[in-house]
């Protein structure tokens, strides 16, 4: 029976869930350690993120996730993320008492420069007023499915094992162990426990572990593929007043548009998830501000769902009735950024307090 039981158990294989058991496997190369999924590697919001690194954090509490998420970045990829690229972020902006607050931005850049028009080169078409601060800032960006699959194959190479299409339904508490009951009717049994299951966790009957705080819904996410070619130099753009994206994407040959939709309490599946009419006049009354005459084409999209806690910051909590679990979560379209600070904070506290 010991044997049988593994030293942490992670439901979940998307950004969060993968970081929480490379740390975990990081910090104790020895233990035991399994991750199931109910569909496969990154199939949720990891698998269509853009993975944009930015400066901002609006409150303390996203300023200290900031800091702690992007230390553990480093620390697991010294030497770049995977298909990742560092770039100057250009904040465009009328409001930057707000923007200073809120960011770290480097300098600000003339609206009529030269270099800034030429760096933009591949959009001819967009305009920036001559009222409209440009503030510059450094980030980066990288395709979060490339992470969380990098994680995977680094993971299974130390011998964490992996089971994909394996839907946990019930987690029950033993006395030296939880007991992890599968839809199929399988069992796994495990000292501690993360779950992480991002948009499924409202809907889900493992939501039940996680107190009624905070509340949790979710929201579809949606960036159009616009028919322009970036060049290898161009910035990353940050439409701050609409908190909207022009990521140039060089190896896809397009520039990705990210902006806010406001479809909530949708469902986690994306072959049900399309973009709207809503949407296109969302990201066409944004785009119409900037460009002149036309806006450019819109080549494809991309369209997922994320979970949003009530704060929009992503969270750690022990689960309120069995122990030895945690739940991180509500990755509020940073998971990115800000989930591997919680999950660092989970792990922590499982091992500091169920040996």
């Amino acid at each position: 029976m010991t044997d049988s039981i593994y030293d942490l158990a992670v439901i979940g294989a998307g950004v969060m869930g993968l970081s929480a058991a490379f740390i975990a496997a990081s910090s104790r190369p020895r233990d035991r350690i399994v991750i199931v999924d109910r569909e496969t590697v990154g199939a949720g919001a990891s698998g269509f993120a853009p993975g944009i690194q930015i400066n901002i954090g609006r409150n303390e509490k996203e300023r200290s996730l900031l800091n702690r998420g992007t230390k553990i970045w480093r620390e697991i990829y010294p030497h770049g993320r995977p298909g990742g690229r560092d770039c100057d972020v250009l904040w465009l902006t009328r409001d930057p008492e707000e923007l200073t607050r809120t960011s770290c931005v480097v300098s600000t850049v003339p609206s009529t420069s030269f270099a800034l028009r030429e760096r933009l080169s591949s959009l001819p078409q967009f305009l920036i007023p001559g009222d409209m601060v440009v503030a510059l800032d450094r980030g980066s960006y990288c395709p979060v499915n490339s992470i969380v699959q990098d994680l995977a194959q680094r993971l299974g190479a130390v011998g964490t094992s992996i089971r994909e299409r394996t839907s946990i339904a019930r987690i029950r508490q033993r006395p030296s162990h939880l007991l992890l009951e599968s839809s199929d009717h399988s069992e796994l049994r495990a000292r501690r426990g993360v779950l992480a299951i991002g948009p499924w966790l409202p809907d889900s009957p493992l939501r039940a572990h996680l107190a009624n705080e905070p509340r949790l819904r979710v929201k579809k996410v949606v960036a159009l593929h616009l028919a322009a070619h970036p060049t290898t130099n161009c910035p990353m753009i940050g439409l701050f007043d609409d908190y909207a994206f022009l990521i140039p994407m060089i190896e896809e040959g397009y520039w990705l548009f990210s902006f806010t939709s406001q479809e909530w309490d949708v469902r986690p599946d994306p072959g049900g998830l399309h973009v709207s009419s809503d949407d296109l006049a969302r990201a066409t009354a944004i785009l119409t501000k900037w460009f002149s005459p036309d806006i450019p084409a819109v080549a494809s999209a991309r369209v997922f769902c994320d979970c949003y806690s009530d704060d929009g910051v992503p969270f750690f909590r022990p689960a309120q009735d069995v122990a030895g679990l945690s739940v991180i979560g509500g990755g509020s379209g940073n998971g990115f950024r800000f989930g591997p600070a919680c999950a660092e904070e989970a792990i922590g506290s499982l091992y500091s307090h169920h040996r």
